[in-house]
């Protein structure tokens, strides 16, 4: 959930009755959003890992129960708690079980994921390269923050396997031309030409994905997904996690759900 559309104090109450709810079965995912995704609400994405920061502050002594006041740049609480009235003291149990996750991309939002966090959500569209970058930073600040226990490191990946290989890696062409049209920070992180993905984006934005996806070679698919054949898939998720990634969450293309559940799950 992104910090920007909701308040701190209606994320905890919804994350505690969501707990109520599944005891045990539920991690609280935070994440700065998007530009793109938050500029036609009307909202301004301004100083996103701020913002996030305040939010990280408050709502885990909400969780506990807890009476905050607090004074931040985006966060103003005075004597904030969530509340039920039917329970004795009309305080809400202690949800501070709640495992803290949070999805970040560029290098300081992941290292204060590292500093912070339970977990830690990467994006997608992204290469084993990242990923090994990455991991040096949380790493980095686990130690900085003293952390004894270990950090989950997810990260969505695109899969798209195929019987035939090259239409595989057709369907995920399409797929990261869009993404990485739409979020320049994810197309930064690449390592990807500057030049190249700034053609890619001038041709979605001008021709839509089908003038896009011709521009995204084999080299491009098979450094930011696991697509192509089964084998492929298998032996590019075994690179994720070979590099530091804990958690893989596939996300299969349009077409590829039923071979990614019958031969990657």
């Amino acid at each position: 959930v992104n910090v920007y559309t909701r308040n701190p104090v209606l994320l905890a109450l919804t994350f505690a009755t969501l707990d109520e709810i599944a005891p045990g079965r539920i991690v609280m995912g935070l994440g700065a959003g998007s530009p793109s995704v938050l500029a036609p609400q009307g909202i301004s994405f301004d100083r996103p890992l701020t913002r996030l920061r305040e939010y990280c502050d408050v709502i885990p002594r909400l969780l506990a129960g807890e009476s905050v006041t607090y004074a931040g740049r985006y966060v103003q609480l005075d004597a904030a708690r969530i509340e039920d009235v039917l329970a004795r003291g009309g305080a809400v149990g202690p949800r501070a079980g709640i495992p803290l996750y949070l999805a970040a991309t560029g290098p300081r939002a992941v290292e204060y994921a590292g500093e912070v966090a339970d977990g830690v959500l990467l994006n997608v569209c992204l290469p084993v390269s990242y990923v090994h970058e990455r991991r040096r930073g949380l790493d980095a600040a686990r130690r900085r923050a003293g952390a004894r226990s270990s950090l989950d490191v997810a990260m969505c990946i695109v899969v798209s396997p195929h019987e035939d290989p090259a239409l595989g890696r057709d369907a995920a062409r399409r797929f990261i031309a869009v993404y990485l049209s739409m979020f320049p920070n994810v197309a930064r992180e690449t390592g990807l030409a500057p030049a190249f993905t700034r053609r890619l984006r001038e041709a979605f934005m001008t021709g839509g994905v089908e003038s896009a996806a011709p521009l995204v070679g084999d080299d491009v698919v098979d450094m930011v997904s696991a697509s192509g054949g089964v084998e492929d898939c298998r032996a590019r998720l075994a690179e994720y996690r070979e590099a530091g990634v804990d958690l893989p969450i596939l996300a299969p293309v349009e077409g590829a759900l039923e071979l990614t559940i019958d031969s990657l799950c």
